[in-house]
């Protein structure tokens, strides 16, 4: 199978993968692109791919967005953005993938730990208005560190869900706030890609078959959505998490050169 097409077809799961559950196309496309070109290279394609399902995601939610959580993030995660976008082109990457892996890796597992005894959210700790009393400094720094490994290595989601399911923010509200800051982040990333010269122009043609590839795949996700029961939504959340930190860990320890 050509190169082409193989990329594609990836691009229609991490896709799908993003309109079911609001985060993953990064962790799914990221090492594929990898097999084929270089990491600076797919974490840019990925990064200016991404804007359309986030977009996607935040008009089929925008009734869910909470505004304070959005000003918030987008205010303490454009410094992250501007700061990774910079050091893409001079950082090893390794070291930095390897410990956002590890700290997934805790945070998943400590997760899927207290589902399966059965220690389902409860109403008295999540505050429906998506409020919930996080310290400032957590807050400050989840921000910017989103904002940061979003830009550097294209899959800061880890982050992000941290902070929302802290902050009572679950399913419809989870990916609607997640895609909102995610686009703004997104649409901020590509004046400096271009800026910097980093496009690989040389995949410019299959960068652009991609896009109706996305909405197509996005909308399905979209359908499926409401289907799935909010516990089993953050069960596969956490599943998703913890396949991807092992990946991360197994990709810069034993395939690095």
């Amino acid at each position: 199978m050509d190169f082409p097409f193989i990329i594609l077809i990836a691009v229609f799961i991490s896709s799908f993968i993003y309109g079911l559950i609001g985060f993953g196309d990064a962790l799914i496309l990221i090492p594929i692109l990898t097999l084929f070109i270089s990491i600076q290279s797919a974490v840019v394609l990925v990064n200016l791919w991404g804007v359309v399902p986030s977009l996607l995601n935040l008009i089929q939610y925008f009734k869910f967005i909470d505004k304070k959580f959005f000003i918030r993030g987008v205010i303490t995660g454009i410094p992250g953005v501007l700061v990774g976008t910079l050091l893409i082109v001079i950082l090893q990457l390794r070291w930095i993938e390897l410990t956002l892996g590890l700290f997934v890796l805790v945070y998943s597992t400590l997760k899927i730990i207290k589902y399966g005894k059965k220690n389902k959210p409860k109403d008295d700790i999540i505050d429906k208005s998506g409020e919930q009393h996080l310290p400032n400094s957590v807050l400050v720094v989840g921000g910017f560190s989103y904002g940061f490994f979003g830009a550097l290595i294209g899959a800061a989601g880890p982050i992000n869900i941290a902070l929302l399911e802290n902050t009572g923010h679950h399913r419809e509200a989870f990916i609607g706030n997640f895609a909102a800051i995610s686009t703004v982040f997104g649409l901020i990333r590509i004046p400096l890609y271009l800026t910097q010269q980093i496009f690989p122009t040389e995949y410019l043609l299959v960068f652009c078959i991609a896009f109706p590839v996305i909405f197509i795949s996005t909308k399905i996700g979209h359908y499926i959505t409401p289907k799935i029961k909010v516990d089993s939504f953050q069960l596969i959340i956490h599943l998703m998490l913890f396949i991807s930190s092992i990946r991360t860990i197994l990709m810069t320890t034993l395939f690095y050169e």
